[in-house]
């Protein structure tokens, strides 16, 4: 790293983070899991467009990986996004989306970490959203490109711009305690999305098979301390997806707070089956205390089908998953992992944490590793975000250790 990349790094690391990057959207936090005393009030399925004047944010950002070789890459980027409200029932919204080569990375695409970039890790520009929203009582629908989070579709912003969809979507809110909705998602793009992050492409090929897009339908539900959700995924000829989640959450003292999860996450291939066989059955369990400022989460997930577990176009829904492994990348039959994760709270705006986890197959030769991370979010004012992550990724077989920090600085406006 040379001497201004330390500098940039350094500054990062002691500058404001963890906030809101559209004014309604947190930052990822590192896992999946939040703290029991950080579980908002119920809210159905948060696409979380704005119809006010424009708004966005400007992103820098910096990556290094080290496993036989080095791979570093530094970006800036963003988002200009306006929105216009025509009546209580029709509304829109357009977002614009760069990632830029600021002319420091290498000149040698070997040496280049592209998750920043595109397929050629270059830079792009996209529209990354075009959404029509229209509402009428307690309905409503979201038509267009779009932000959308889902257990096995999300956004996983960790990187210059976080994955988006094509999707048409409807929503009915039943009740104060119940909403369900169905839809259709057409393409996805993204870093995650199997082929170039500057294109949408469609569902099927994002997840390594033909074009097709997915059907969705989910249903969530809460009341006093009681959340669930519980998803449906139809893409024609590769998968069907079915996921369950709860999670029980009290405060017990001003101080002491609990949560307590379970999920199910079942897949099956389906028609010609253009990813070949799926078999999962994925359970997890998971549990959290906070004490003060301080939060300790553990977790627990296990695939008892055939196959591996279900992959996802983001980070996917376990309450295992960390910065680089998560259950669906296990390979092999049976695969396992459990989380470690301590974090501490200084006044709700800076967060330091470590976690460490573990994910083997049944044969351990097929895979057998561990992963430590280290991270530090911190927010200013809820208008300028760090985020700084270190992974040590140690693979117990035969393959070297991998390294990979991650800083991302955030000025919204």
């Amino acid at each position: 790293m040379n001497l201004f990349l330390f500098i940039i790094t350094l500054f990062f690391a002691v500058t404001p983070a963890y906030a809101h990057l559209h004014g309604y959207e947190e930052r990822e936090t590192p896992y999946n899991i939040d703290p029991p005393n950080d579980i908002e009030s119920f809210q159905a399925v948060d696409h979380g467009e704005e119809y006010y004047g424009c708004s966005g944010y400007v992103r820098a950002g910096y990556i290094q990986t080290e496993q036989d070789g080095h791979e570093a890459a530094t970006a800036i980027g963003g988002e200009l996004g306006c929105g216009y409200r025509l009546n209580q029932y029709i509304k829109a919204h357009l977002g614009l989306f760069a990632s830029l080569d600021p002319g420091l990375n290498s000149h040698n695409d070997d040496n280049i970490q592209g998750d920043f970039f595109n397929s050629k890790k270059d830079s792009y520009l996209i529209l990354g959203e075009a959404v029509l929203t229209l509402s009428y009582q307690q309905f409503e629908a979201h038509l267009g490109r779009q932000h959308f989070d889902s257990p096995h579709m999300d956004g996983d912003d960790l990187r210059m711009i976080a994955n988006l969809f094509e999707a048409y979507l409807l929503d009915y809110h039943y009740s104060d305690d119940l909403y369900f909705g169905s839809g259709f998602v057409r393409e996805a793009s993204g870093w995650e999305n199997g082929a170039s992050a500057s294109q949408f492409v469609s569902i099927g090929e994002a997840i390594g098979g033909k074009s097709s897009g997915a059907w969705v339908s989910w249903l969530n539900y809460q009341q006093d301390n009681l959340s669930s959700e519980t998803w449906f995924y139809y893409i024609p000829d590769h998968l069907t997806i079915f996921y369950s989640e709860f999670i029980f959450s009290d405060e017990i003292t001003d101080t002491l707070a609990y949560s307590f999860g379970l999920q199910y996450d079942w897949g099956s291939d389906t028609g010609n089956a253009r990813i070949g066989q799926v078999d999962a059955h994925t359970l997890g369990v998971m549990g959290a205390v906070t004490w003060a400022d301080f939060t300790f989460i553990a977790a627990y997930n296990k695939n008892i089908g055939d196959t591996g577990a279900v992959a996802s176009i983001g980070g996917g829904p376990f309450f295992t998953s960390v910065e680089d492994q998560t259950l669906d990348a296990v390979e092999g039959d049976d695969g396992e992992s459990i989380l470690l994760s301590l974090e501490y709270n200084i006044q709700d705006s800076l967060i330091l944490g470590m976690a460490a986890a573990k994910f083997r197959a049944s044969e351990k030769k097929d895979h057998n590793k561990e992963e430590l991370d280290f991270f530090i979010n911190y927010n200013w004012n809820e208008t300028v975000v760090t985020e700084v992550m270190y992974a040590v990724i140690n693979d117990l077989n035969s393959e070297p250790d991998l390294h990979q920090i991650r800083v991302i600085l955030t000025y919204l406006y």
